[in-house]
């Protein structure tokens, strides 16, 4: 069973050190990885960026996923970026990190490693590639489980990108087998699911939604937040959805909503990350560029995206 240990206890079982359970909750940032023009991870400006996000009030951070590029590092640059993360944050916010692989090693070699850093917790794509069943799902997800039982992690959803998957089904037997595994990040893109998963899985489930046009309607929903790409570049409107909500101020939290879709429609006019990056750039932090297969912005682009986001009111 998972151990939550109120503090700085010794698990009998593991030997190690316990830490709080800091499950997921508010604006989670998901974060880039900065990349120089040779495709070369900028590990120095990580902390720089970290910075500047704790500074904006985010309340969680999520690096190696798709906005952080995770499945094109090596394992070594994915372990890195996630020490640096994890030490930039210093327990201010939980820091979450993408773990998935279509590799099953190197999967659970990278939640070990999180767990072993120190981070909050980990989340995981399923496989991608090949069509899988629900039961190669789940073996997927008990072989990681079995090794971190005092760990929290968190099933990512995202079948536009890998293609697989994840059901509230899937879900509710994982979480009834392996009580570390505390929640969802559904970016299916279809609020369909997301009311599915909260109505199949315990109130006290994690569900966060993915899809930042939606994190509004989500949380008035009982979602515990979002793991969002925009908050990344801008994560003040971001925040302000969630905490105008909590405060009961719906208008100011609409108003918000409405400014992250709009950011969210023009970042998703440009090539994958890279309007992310541009963004950052234009506030200042060096985020570079995507690593190949993907590709920069044009300057055509860049002139364009400036317009817009000034339009906005935003540079």
């Amino acid at each position: 069973m998972y151990k939550k240990c109120p503090g700085p206890k010794i698990d009998q079982m593991s030997g190690r050190q316990c830490k709080e359970v800091k499950k997921l909750k508010g604006i989670v940032a998901a974060t880039v990885t900065p990349i120089d023009h040779f495709g070369k991870v900028n590990f120095q400006e990580i902390p720089e960026f970290i910075s500047f996000l704790l500074d904006k009030g985010i309340h969680g951070l999520f690096p190696c996923g798709s906005t952080g590029e995770g499945i094109l590092l090596s394992t070594d640059e994915r372990k890195k970026v996630a020490e640096l993360t994890v030490k930039e944050a210093s327990g201010q916010v939980p820091v979450v990190i993408h773990t998935g692989s279509i590799d099953i090693h190197e999967a659970i070699e990278l939640t070990v490693h999180a767990r072993n850093i120190g981070a909050d917790g980990a989340a995981l794509i399923p496989p991608y590639y090949y069509s899988v069943d629900e039961a190669a799902i789940l073996d997927y997800y008990r072989s990681i489980a079995q090794e971190v039982k005092d760990f929290p992690l968190y099933i990512y959803n995202i079948p536009g990108n890998v293609k697989n998957v994840i059901s509230p089904m899937i879900v509710v037997k994982l979480h009834a087998e392996f009580s570390n595994i505390l929640g969802i990040k559904d970016s299916s893109m279809d609020f369909m699911n997301f009311i599915n998963f909260k109505a199949a899985l315990p109130g006290d489930f994690c569900v966060l939604m993915g899809n930042d046009a939606q994190i509004y309607s989500s949380v008035l929903m009982g979602g515990s937040g979002a793991i969002a790409a925009t908050a990344s570049a801008f994560p003040e409107p971001v925040v302000e959805i969630y905490e105008s909500i909590k405060a009961g101020d719906l208008n100011a939290a609409l108003k918000a909503q409405k400014i992250v879709t709009e950011i969210r429609t023009i970042f998703r006019s440009y090539p994958p990350v890279a309007s992310y990056k541009k963004a950052l750039e234009f506030r200042g932090i060096k985020a570079g560029v995507p690593r190949l297969p993907l590709r920069g912005m044009t300057d055509e682009e860049s002139e364009r995206m400036t317009r817009e986001l000034s339009n906005l009111g935003l540079l």
